[in-house]
């Protein structure tokens, strides 16, 4: 049987080949160029030992930590303290600081025996080692030598700031993704991040994370991911294939397909942790009856927090539309369910990670077994939902809108209200924060109407108060009433006349000023 005859037999051997078909845009590339400089750092003469070990073009470096080195040693040893030392850097650049104050020397690998290491990171850095006790050193060098010379990896991320809700004026709000990222690679700055794209090792739960996709995974793009998934499910079915699963799995740890039963279609991507809901229900919106993740050979305890918080908001969304919760998950998950036969969604599945997200929701909503409920309540943890305003609290002052970063709250143009468009809103929380009243919550919730969703919606309005003098409107009518109840108390603000000028226009309040003065 020819290949073309096989796929024609075999509904999954022919959806494989129509994804293998799609064409994926290249990402960009980060460059490393590392010599043979390689530092060892240890806490006895086995740092010592292993350096002798390590064969040209390695030229090694020895740093004892806390204790003292011999007198004489091939290679020669130097000494430190722990507290004082420093290690930053990367493959073919890191920097060493013995002590405070002291010239960075520079290094291409290091080879770490200190217990506990000095870098935590759950992902060790390209060309930092840290052997196990009692491993030897044939692998270790082996490795060392294969990142001796000029190489390349992927860029992994697109980073868009005008996205990012990290902050606003002083204000922290988000940190998602530098609480999942396992290489250390991102930093938070005022009120953006910054990611480090030599380590960054594309473990991809920073951009699934993000709630308002500021992050971008690259290595697939999302719109590339969604492409591959629609070929995939669309060939299956025009080949007879029915009830299909979905299994992503890393690239490299492929499953045997001998062993996974004929509907179960892999989906290979480089980290399982750079596919987020997003893109497991846009699979369900596309016929796909589940969606089970392998789990990563690399996985630590912030991706697989991070996956199991989206899986349970994946779950909560579903069930909400009346779908069983645990359709997706881990592969080897006691709850695994199926979905129900829906028909296919026919959108292109295209768009920014927010819309990517509406597009499979609201074919979800149409198809829902049961009468989809105008409102679906989530956990805090799903970027979707509303502002609640007091307005026995709220004086209009503006502040939640002035920091809101994605216009989900303006100030309306004319007469004191705030406005709101529900679609736009992430749950970041910037708004609650920047209240100077307490007048704002943050509720997480899903409008299943599409058009309730995007409708503009006044959140909160009064009527100005107009200047007793010329009567332009100047102030809402609570803030001065605010005014007047605190500064009635002052002395300064006694007399009649005083009073009278905080019911003032700025100009009308000069200009009384000046006849009051004149009189005098």
């Amino acid at each position: 049987m020819n290949p073309s005859e096989q796929q024609a037999a075999d509904p999954r051997a022919a959806a494989l080949a129509a994804m293998a078909g799609v064409a994926v845009q290249a990402t960009g590339i980060v460059n490393y160029a590392a010599a043979g400089r390689v530092l060892v750092l240890g806490q006895d003469d086995r740092a010592i030992a292993l350096a002798r070990q390590l064969p040209r073009p390695l030229t090694p470096t020895v740093v004892l930590l806390g204790a003292a080195p011999p007198r004489r040693s091939d290679p020669p040893a130097l000494a430190a303290e722990r507290h004082g030392f420093s290690l930053t850097g990367h493959l073919g650049a890191f920097e060493v600081r013995l002590g405070p104050g002291d010239e960075a020397a520079v290094f291409d690998q290091v080879i770490d025996l200190c217990r506990p290491p000095l870098l935590g990171e759950p992902w060790r850095r390209f060309g930092y080692h840290v052997p196990a006790d009692g491993a030897e050193a044939g692998p270790l060098v082996e490795a060392l030598v294969d990142l001796v010379g000029e190489l390349e990896k992927p860029r992994y991320f697109r980073y868009d700031p005008a996205l990012c809700v990290r902050g606003r004026s002083g204000m922290i709000a988000c940190n998602r993704c530098v609480q999942a990222c396992p290489a250390g690679a991102i930093t938070g700055l005022a009120e953006r991040v910054e990611v480090d794209p030599y380590l960054c090792q594309g473990a991809g739960v920073c951009a699934t994370v993000c709630p308002g996709g500021a992050m971008q995974y690259a290595y697939p793009a999302l719109g590339d991911a969604i492409h591959r998934l629609r070929r995939l499910l669309e060939a299956y079915r025009a080949a007879g294939g029915e009830a299909p699963e979905l299994l992503i799995h890393e690239a490299d740890a492929a499953p045997s397909l001998d062993a996974l039963p004929g509907h179960v279609l892999p989906y290979p991507v480089e980290e399982v942790g750079s596919l987020g809901v997003e893109f497991w229900l846009s699979a369900l919106a596309f016929g796909a009856r589940a969606v089970r993740l392998a789990p990563s050979r690399r996985s630590t305890h912030e991706v697989g927090f991070a996956l199991e918080v989206q899986f349970s908001d994946a779950g909560a969304l579903l069930e909400g539309l009346g779908f069983p919760a645990g359709v997706v998950g881990w592969r080897d998950a006691p709850d695994g369910a199926s979905m129900p036969p829906i028909r296919p969604a026919a959108h292109s599945g295209l768009g920014s990670k927010r819309e990517v997200l509406f597009l499979a929701l609201d074919h979800l909503v149409a198809e829902s077994p049961a009468a989809a409920q105008a409102e679906i309540e989530l956990p805090a943890t799903v970027p979707l939902g509303e502002v609640v305003v007091d307005p026995g609290r709220c004086t209009l002052c503006v502040a939640c809108a002035t920091v809101c970063p994605r216009g989900a709250i303006s100030a309306e143009e004319g007469t004191p209200a705030l406005v709101f468009f529900e679609a736009r809103c992430v749950q970041c929380g910037l708004c609650e924060r920047a209240c100077p009243e307490r007048a704002i919550r943050m509720r997480a919730r899903l409008l299943t109407d599409r058009e309730a969703r995007n409708r503009r919606r006044t959140l909160h309005e009064e009527p100005p108060f107009l200047c007793i003098s010329c009567g332009k409107p100047f102030a809402t009518r609570s803030s001065l009433e605010r005014v007047l109840a605190t500064l009635g108390k002052h002395p300064m603000f006694q007399d009649e006349a005083a009073r009278r000028r905080l019911q003032m226009c700025a100009d009308c309040r000069v200009v009384d000023l000046l006849r009051a003065g004149g009189a005098n």
